[in-house]
């Protein structure tokens, strides 16, 4: 009987505890897909926030993805969160949204408030990805992919890899952000997203240092450093080869960095690629195109980190890899700072050509 009364008060003790802690049921939520953030320039409201939400529907198919798009300016990104409330009449749920778009005036402002915002909530997911809306993350996010069938499903299908596998695409997840952001010699970047009327494009990158964007990469940019820093394969490299185009594909990336402890270091990057010959003319020398890819590669990556190196940021995370393999202090990561902009490059490239195709 004692047990039965023990028993019967936790009962009543669990109900009233969830009757206080504010839960709601699934249709009375809006679920957030895709967030964008916009600097205005306004000196009272410099923040223009826009939500997509996604809306319950009974067909799914090509084109039918319907969402809500709601937006507002603020002084700051949680207070136009808050009045943005008042315009929907479910609650807010930041639970499934796996997009995080800045705008491109914003990110040449300053990233420090929208990353100070997305640290603090305890609903946003780390896993998310990031990126930089051109021109603008309320136009990007107001426009319809012809193909998408499930509202936001495009951004997920091209960042997270289930769909198109692009070597111009660098997805970026929030919590590598966070780690760039704040980590000693490592800098942050952002794929660059615009929008050609039917689908999203992503072959630019940003790279930025601690505060806003520095410098944004070409395609073909863009492409040599995810596979230089990144060891994404499947990346084509493009030479001339006794007058006519010759292109190589990439199957396999491996890369090697060691920095000397001179007083200006010298940073060597080994890349040993492997692959086949995608488009070429009949019966190329082996020997020869595997010399002219080595020195294409050496030269264009060598071209890219003293572009990189010049614009003051490092996005390879070359000064990590310097206090790592010294076990620097605070004196040696001042020193490295110091010495940055006149750091030299080596790389040097080994390729293997595995097969010609099926012409041989």
């Amino acid at each position: 009987m004692m047990r039965f009364i023990i028993l019967l008060l936790a009962l009543i003790l669990t109900s009233t505890l969830l009757g206080g802690c504010g839960f709601k049921d699934i249709d009375k939520r809006f679920f957030v897909v895709a967030m964008g953030i916009d600097w205005t320039g306004k000196k009272d409201k410099p923040y223009l926030v826009t939500l997509r939400l996604a809306i319950p529907a009974s067909k799914v198919g090509e084109g039918l993805a319907e969402s809500q798009i709601e937006r507002q300016e603020a002084e700051n990104i949680a207070e136009a969160v808050r009045n943005l409330k008042a315009h929907v009449d479910k609650e807010i749920d930041f639970g499934h949204c796996r997009v995080f778009l800045f705008g491109d005036s914003l990110v040449k402002e300053t990233m420090n408030e929208p990353m100070n915002w997305l640290s603090r909530r305890r609903d946003i997911q780390l896993i998310s990805y990031t990126a930089v809306a051109e021109p603008s993350a309320s136009k990007l996010l107001a426009s319809n992919p012809t193909t998408e069938r499930l509202a936001g499903n495009s951004f997920f299908l091209t960042f997270g890899k289930e769909g198109t596998v692009s070597p111009y695409t660098v997805t970026e997840p929030l919590f590598d952000s966070f780690r760039r952001f704040k980590e000693k010699g490592m800098d942050p970047y952002l794929p660059v997203v615009s929008f050609d009327g039917d689908s999203y494009v992503v072959e630019h990158l940003a790279l930025l240092d601690k505060m806003k964007q520095r410098l944004v990469l070409t395609p073909a940019e863009t492409q040599l450093y995810n596979m230089s820093a990144n060891e994404f394969s499947r990346a084509g490299i493009p030479i001339t080869y006794e007058d006519e185009p010759l292109s190589f594909y990439v199957s396999g990336v491996h890369r090697n960095i060691s920095i000397s402890h001179d007083e200006i270091p010298v940073v060597k990057m080994t890349l040993n690629l492997k692959g086949i010959i995608e488009q070429a003319r009949l019966n190329v020398n082996t020997k020869e195109v595997q010399r002219l890819l080595e020195k294409h590669v050496n030269e264009r990556v060598e071209a890219l980190l003293y572009k990189i190196r010049n614009a003051g940021v490092d996005p390879y995370g070359f000064g990590l890899h310097y206090l790592g393999q010294y076990f620097g202090k605070e004196a040696d990561y001042a020193h490295w700072q110091s010495v940055y902009p006149e750091v030299t490059f080596k790389v040097e490239t080994h390729v293997k050509i595995e097969s010609t195709g099926l012409v041989h």
